[in-house]
């Protein structure tokens, strides 16, 4: 069965214990670095959910950590407020879909 980690500051990922996943508490970008290397580094079957505002200053450590590994790495919306790193996402694989930008840029 596959792990649930969520890699993020303690305060925000707290509840996310009560579900019974795995907490990857960090203070900032660094230690979000170093707990994913630490996941790739497991080379198992994971689910990591991420904050997106950690997730935008990790992006080449997420790109790496879902090649040709069996992670999955979902970003969370931040709660200091919407980055856009997710509606870009979706953005995009919408207009890679359908080979229209429907979203469109803000």
């Amino acid at each position: 069965m596959p792990k649930v980690k969520v890699v993020g500051r303690h305060a925000a990922i707290l509840p996310f214990k009560a579900a019974g996943v795995e907490l990857e508490p960090i203070e900032d970008a660094e230690g979000a670095r170093n707990a994913l290397r630490a996941i790739r580094e497991t080379a198992e079957e994971t689910l990591v959910l991420i904050p997106e505002d950690i997730a935008g200053e990790c992006a080449a450590d997420i790109a790496l950590l879902r090649q040709g590994s069996s992670v999955i790495v979902l970003n969370l919306p931040s709660f200091s407020g919407a980055a856009g790193i997710q509606r870009e996402r979706v953005r995009q694989l919408v207009a890679r879909s359908l080979g229209v930008d429907l979203i469109g840029k803000k």
